[in-house]
């Protein structure tokens, strides 16, 4: 029996015009997502309670209202989507300052746990302490006389990680479906397995890995990939290298053709671009994201959409928008690929309707 979704009249023009807005929405990479963006950056420490009343330390780069350290949050151009970055092994959070510095200038919260930097990390505790960060600064945001509060966008939640941090980045989005954005880079297999949990992650999605990684093979994200549930995507870096990732050389570094200046680039344009379509909901990044790469950006891709075209992990009247404001179009919503967005791919749509 055919799937019949009826909408009521309200609903029906609300989709009519945001299928006009995104149709005159800019689909060109307009700007240099590597190049910082309109907020100006802080930095700050901070303590997370976890549920069960523990805590741990934590660094926080924010929208702020001035670049010293612990100047005050930047509430008037709020609330702000938070993302949980996880370290790699035995790697201090002041690795990925640059990264997570630039991804706030791009209005972002991003909260680095400092757990988990023994020689014997346990990755399923790095992995709840990603959630915990995430459930703490939500509660911050919503509650009085905090100095985040208005700030955060609570539940606009991503995860991003290198290494092992990209692994554990993994086990929370399985283990928290409210998790919107995934970004994992160069990311390890862990225990419990970070590919099993790809099963169960519904999220978007772009895993990041460098052709040139001699720490963890590219092929390490294969499966990882091809397991994952939501839209979905394998960035692989050009001359990237595990190290690359990092803002300077550690023990037992490896090395790749590409420059750690030119890398960093690499990676600052590919995760702000993602997590300002999917988690900031800026759909003028759809072509930037999805689009073939030129040589000049200096990365392959492979990719796969999903019904769920705005990554909420729900097929819903938003998904089914996006699509009829595409129609007739190559790009976003032709689920089937094959040039354009018709009555196929609305029905492979309208099939994977959520309830």
């Amino acid at each position: 029996m055919p799937l019949t979704v009826t909408l009521s009249r309200g609903a029906r023009a609300s989709m009519a015009l945001l299928g006009c807005v995104l149709a005159l929405a800019p689909t060109v990479r307009a700007q240099d997502l590597s190049q910082p963006g309109p907020r100006t950056a802080s930095q700050r420490g901070v303590t997370v309670v976890r549920p069960g009343g523990s805590a741990f330390a934590a660094t926080v780069h924010y929208p702020a209202v001035a670049a010293a350290s612990g100047s005050a949050v930047d509430v008037a151009n709020g609330p702000y989507p938070v993302v949980a970055f996880g370290h790699g092994f035995v790697t201090p959070v002041a690795q990925y300052a640059s990264t997570a510095s630039h991804i706030a200038t791009w209005g972002f919260i991003v909260v680095l746990p400092e757990t988990q930097g023994s020689l014997l990390p346990s990755h399923s505790a790095f992995a709840d302490d990603l959630v915990s960060a995430l459930d703490w600064f939500a509660a911050q945001g919503a509650a009085g006389g905090s100095p985040w509060t208005g700030a955060v966008a609570g539940e606009r939640r991503g995860v991003m990680g290198h290494s092992m941090g990209g692994g554990c980045a993994l086990l929370a989005a399985d283990r928290d479906p409210s998790i919107r954005c995934v970004v994992p880079m160069a990311a390890a297999e862990t225990n419990p397995s970070s590919t099993n949990a790809c099963l169960g992650v519904n999220s978007a999605t772009r895993i990041i890995n460098g052709s040139q990684d001699t720490i963890v093979s590219p092929s390490t994200n294969g499966p990882m990939y091809a397991n994952l549930r939501g839209p979905s995507q394998l960035v692989t870096i050009t001359g990237g290298f595990h190290c690359g990732f990092i803002d300077s050389p550690i023990l037992f570094c490896d090395s790749g053709s590409l420059s750690r200046a030119a890398q960093l680039a690499i990676i600052r344009r590919e995760t702000t671009e993602f997590l300002r379509l999917y988690l900031a909901g800026d759909g003028t990044r759809w072509d930037a994201v999805w689009g073939t790469p030129v040589p000049a950006d200096g990365i392959t891709q492979q990719g796969r959409q999903t019904p769920d075209l705005d990554g909420d992990g729900r097929v819903d009247g938003i998904d089914l928008g996006l699509m009829l404001a595409n129609w007739g179009n190559p790009g976003r919503g032709d689920l089937d690929g094959d040039g354009s967005v018709s009555g196929t791919d609305l029905g492979q749509l309208l099939a994977a309707w959520s309830v």
